[in-house]
């Protein structure tokens, strides 16, 4: 029992270094892991042989540490599944390898082995808690609610299950209850920095931007996942105007991680509302070329968004026809944009007068 419990400290403490946002379910699933050692048998089932036990929570433990074997652990799994394809935890840590590959490739994959770890075991709360992240990750928040409001069943009142069930609410277009919920999470665990984020970006939707901004500074100051929550404050600090906070904050977030392109589109937006033109179309140059590699935007297309500052940017430079281009794209991308359509007949209407006033008059 000693070295079951100094195996729980080194997992939980590996949980924490690595959790950031990517990996919210780390802690809960990392002691899963540990407890796999003394599982026994239950439910009439025949207690695993001890060296699979070992070997499952072993992978477990690297999976969570600050430096993973993701491909070796996928390997060795495949091994054990081989051998045994009826091990729910196996399948579990089967689907959190692939999503912690990081490409969206894999998804598809994860979603199998862990409904397969549930078909197994439908009690297995941790695995419905992994397959609703890898939902979100693929703009599935209504399966994410699903699974979350049933592992909630299995664990009532846990709070990373409450955080993530808020994002998908906030997702969903429900920020009150979002905000409800994380608040929910934070009172039964007021150091829990994740729910804190997400109570964050709630209220930054529900327009309370001192609120948020509030949360999410201590979401920054915790160093927990910086590109990413120096995203979500800058965004904040650019919906209350307060512009060169905005761009010390998303320019902490495109250093911390220059592969995320939402965060070189709201860096355009702060130097476009600064007037720095050329600095707004380079970065959304590069919002564009570096495309969505971060888990939690691989289904989520920012091309219209881009184009949509472009034409802003291009408006405020008095260059209508290379304004009226960018507007038409975003519309190519996504018809249901209400703004580019309105920008677009402004930007039109803008021409059209010009060029009334350009022709000669009557002689």
């Amino acid at each position: 029992m000693a070295e079951l419990a100094g195996l729980l400290v080194r997992l939980r403490a590996a949980a924490v270094s690595c959790a950031g946002f990517r990996h919210e379910v780390a802690p809960i699933i990392a002691v899963a892991a540990a407890l796999l050692l003394v599982r026994g048998t239950a439910n009439g089932q025949v207690a695993d042989p001890p060296a699979i036990r070992q070997t499952i929570a072993r992978i477990g433990a690297d999976l969570f540490s600050t430096t993973p074997h993701v491909a070796e652990d996928i390997t060795e799994l495949k091994r054990v599944l081989a051998a045994d394809p009826t091990l729910a935890d196996a399948h579990l840590l089967l689907g959190i390898a692939y999503r912690a590959q990081g490409s969206p490739d894999l998804l598809s994959e994860a979603v199998a082995e862990l409904r397969q770890a549930i078909a197994l075991n439908p009690s297995l709360a941790l695995a419905r808690v992994a397959l609703a992240r890898v939902y979100m990750d693929m703009a599935r928040a209504p399966r994410a609610r699903q699974e979350l409001e049933s592992a909630l069943e299995l664990a009532p009142g846990d709070p990373q299950i409450l955080a993530l069930l808020g994002e998908a609410e906030r997702q969903l277009g429900d920020p009150t209850r979002s905000a409800e919920l994380n608040r929910q999470a934070l009172k039964a665990d007021a150091t829990f920095v994740q729910a804190r984020f997400y109570l964050g970006l709630a209220l930054l939707d529900l327009k309370q931007h001192a609120e948020a901004i509030r949360e999410l500074q201590q979401v920054v100051k915790s160093g927990a996942n910086g590109a990413e929550a120096s995203l979500g404050l800058g965004t904040a600090y650019l919906a209350a105007g307060r512009i060169d906070e905005a761009l010390t904050t998303l320019r902490d977030a495109v250093r911390l991680d220059a592969s995320r392109p939402g965060a070189h589109l709201q860096l355009a937006r702060a130097y476009r509302l600064k007037g720095l033109f050329n600095e707004a179309l380079n970065e959304q140059k590069v919002a564009l070329a570096s495309g969505p590699t971060a888990l939690g935007a691989l289904y989520t297309n920012l091309e219209p968004d881009v184009y949509m500052e472009e034409g802003l940017v291009r408006l405020q430079q008095g260059r209508l026809e290379a304004a009226a281009d960018a507007f038409q794209k975003a519309l190519d991308l996504d018809a249901s944009a209400e703004e580019a359509k309105k920008q677009l007949a402004l930007v039109r209407k803008r021409m059209h007068e010009r060029d009334r006033k350009k022709r000669p008059g009557p002689v």
